[in-house]
Order: structure tokens, then sequence, then C-alpha cells
């Protein structure tokens, strides 16, 4: 089952926190190691990504908190940290946050950019050989073979060229790329061979006798279903958040009748944090805990929605607030106009609708909220009042790894501006 990704809020906590590891006193230090580890990761996940990158930095338990963070979360201090210089942390994460995180920072419309698959194996390979070698089974074989099929062209030897050409295992041969493409890939399949060898035949056979346009349509899909379960839908799916929903064609459940228990909720009751004197938080603290925590859970659904039909780059902490804003003004939109129009309090309209029903509607009254055209080819049709995107297929002329020229130019395949450092 898909799940929502967290958004943490910084606190005057937080920062107390990133001002007790700076400190470097005793008192400190005692206070730092006497905290449980999953409280402390919480802590630290609340800091904005440059100071989480710091405080894992300074903080003598960093190896036993890294683990337990959220992927994003662990991508998010990696990107601060800088890639090139994130090997520690990339050594003491998890598969799993490996895995996303390269699902997060490496892909562009489903399509790998190869530069950044190398900052990211360049810090496997500072991390160790076994960090590496576990990265073997943790990325998709396809995946591999594309990246040292981009590095490089390998080719059996002759008899008369064994004694003239140098190589790793006497059979094949490695013509590089470049300078660097040729250090990497020995690198990898240097470990491969004395590490893995099981792998290391794999990639090498891969590479000569794969096809190159099935294996990035393999390692697409992969990448697709991985994305999902860490709760960002297939973009068709996602553009349906912008699917046109007129006030008149909302279908409003009947009045449901408040009890005492949910009047004294609403006294007691706060809204999540970030979301004080809005409409949308003021509602959610009419639904009692229960209720209004299942809610919100519903909204970031409706904001990973936003950024994957929005094509925000997956592994900012920009696209995060980015996608949360848009996701609480189009709800409150559609709050606010449904409840002038059919005479109903916001809290009732979002116990009976699901946020992405209320984006709908806020969408359609507020031509703001909608997407714009974007290189995605977004397109409108005129009689339906619609918005979709134009199906992209995966084709053989296509600028990506998939390309069998030797010259491979990436025209359009480079990180948007404003990548976290």
């Amino acid at each position: 089952m898909a799940r929502a990704r967290s958004v943490v809020v910084r606190s005057s906590g937080e920062r107390d926190l990133l001002a007790q590891v700076r400190s470097r006193s005793p008192e400190d230090r005692e206070r730092l190691l006497a905290m449980p580890g999953e409280e402390l990761a919480a802590s630290v996940s609340a800091l904005t990504p440059r100071d989480r990158a710091e405080f894992l930095e300074l903080c003598e338990r960093g190896p036993e908190i890294v683990p337990l963070l959220a992927e994003a979360v662990f991508t998010s201090a990696v990107l601060a940290t800088g890639v090139e210089h994130a090997a520690w942390l990339v050594e003491h994460a998890t598969q799993e946050q490996r895995v996303a995180a390269l699902d997060l920072d490496c892909w562009q419309d489903q399509r790998p950019i190869p530069e950044r698959f190398f900052e990211w194996i360049d810090a496997m390979i500072e991390a160790g050989p076994e960090t590496l070698v576990r990265a073997f089974d943790e990325l998709d074989l396809e995946l591999w073979i594309l990246l040292l099929r981009r590095m490089a062209s390998f080719r059996f030897l002759s008899p008369t060229e064994w004694a003239d050409v140098a190589t790793l295992d006497g059979l094949v041969g490695i013509d590089a790329q470049t300078s660097e493409g040729e250090e990497r890939v020995r690198q990898i399949l240097g470990t491969a061979l004395t590490d893995s060898p099981e792998h290391y035949w794999r990639f090498v056979g891969g590479v000569m006798n794969e096809s190159p346009l099935q294996c990035q349509e393999a390692a697409a899909r992969n990448q697709r279903a991985r994305l999902e379960e860490l709760g960002f839908p297939e973009r068709g799916q996602a553009m349906g958040v912008y699917r046109p929903l007129p006030l008149d064609d909302v279908s409003l459940p009947p009045p449901a009748a408040a009890s005492p228990t949910d009047d004294a909720l609403m006294v007691r009751g706060r809204p999540p944090a970030g979301l004080e004197g809005t409409v949308l938080g003021e509602a959610l603290v009419g639904l009692g805990p229960d209720t209004a925590a299942r809610v919100f859970a519903d909204v970031l659904v409706v904001a990973n929605s936003l950024a994957v039909a929005d094509q925000l780059p997956l592994a900012e902490p920009d696209s995060v607030t980015r996608s949360l804003e848009k996701a609480v003004r189009g709800i409150e939109r559609g709050l606010v106009a449904l409840a002038e129009v059919r005479g109903r309090s916001p809290s009732s309209l979002l116990a009976g609708l699901s946020p992405t029903t209320l984006f709908r509607a806020g969408a359609s009254v507020d031509r703001s909220l909608r997407p714009t055209k974007s290189k995605a080819e977004l397109r409108r049709d005129e009689e339906a009042d619609d918005w979709s995107v134009a199906t992209e297929s995966i084709a053989e002329a296509d600028q990506t790894l998939a390309d069998d020229g030797d010259s491979i130019e990436y025209g359009g395949s480079t990180l948007p501006t404003g990548r976290v450092r």
C-alpha cells in the first residue's frame, strides 16, 4: 500500500537540538547521549536539511540515527551535505534509504539521469567495498547494465590481444568513454570480480548482450513501482487531482450530528503545525483527533500527487513545501466555496468529502491552481474543460541511457536549479 510522505515542521525545540550539538559541553553531550534513538531521529527530521546534515556530522550518534530516518529525510540530508561529501551517510544508510534516494534524485520524467547516478555511485565507492557490493543487489541489474554501458564498451579479446591489452579477467577488454568513466567502471567491476564474481559476469554479459531499450523500460517500471510505494502515484493517476469538478457537481453527504465529545475536542484541539489560522486547520480541529489524522494523511496524498503532476524534483525539500502549500490552498478554496454555496460548515464538509475532491473543486473556481503548459506537454481539452498530459514513451531516438551512439548529449536531462547544498 502506498504511504504518504511525512512532512515535518521546524520548532524552537529542534533549533535547541542543533545548539546542543554545537556547544560540545559535557552537559549537552550527556543529554544527547541519553535521548532514545527514535526520539532523537524524530527531532533531527524536524531540522532543515542543512541543519540536519550538520547535526548528523557533529553528533556522536550519527551512524545510529541515519538508519532511523525516513527515506526522503535521508535523501535531503545527503543533498544538503553534497553527495560528493556524503559517503559516510551512504555507508550507514539502509537498503531502502539508498534505493529511495536514487529513485527520488536520479530520474526525470521516468528517465535516468546518468550524471546524478554517477555521483551516488562514487559515494558508494568511497564508502567502501561492502557498501558497493550491497548496492549490486539493491539496484536493478538493468540499471547497472545501462550505467556501465554509458561509461564503457566491453568486448571479448582475441588470443592475439591477450598479451597486449590490460584487462580485469584476462578475457574482456574495456574501452572507456572518458578517463573518469574508466576509473569508475574499473572500481565497480574490480570490486565485483573480487568480492562478488557472479555480479561481475552478469554486468559484463548484460552490457554486451542485453537490449539497452529493454533495460531502460524495465528499470523505469521498477522505479515507478517503488515511487508508488513511497506515496507518489504514476503521473497519469496524479493528474487526476486536476480533473475539474464544478461546485454544483459535488455530492455532499448528509450532515453529521456533533456530539458533546466532538465539541470538547474543538475547544481543546489544535490544528497541525503550520496550519494555524487557516480554514483547513480550524476545520481539522473540529473532526476529533483520529479523523483529523486520517484526513491530514489524505492531504499529504494530494500534495504528493501535485508534486508528481507538476513535475517537481521529488528529492528537493522545497518541492515538499511547495506541493503542500498548493494542496492546502486548493483544499481551502474548495472548502470556502462549497461552504458559501451549500451553507455547510467547513468541518462538516471536510468530514464527508475527500481532500482530493475539495482540491478539484477549488481548482475549478481558482484558475491559479491549475497546471500550466510545460515541456511535459500539458494540454487542455476545450470541450470537456479538462486537463491531461500527453502520454510519453521511450523511443530509440530518445537521448537517454538507452541510446546506441558513442556520443550522447543530455539536453533537458539536468535537474532544475535550486538544489539544496
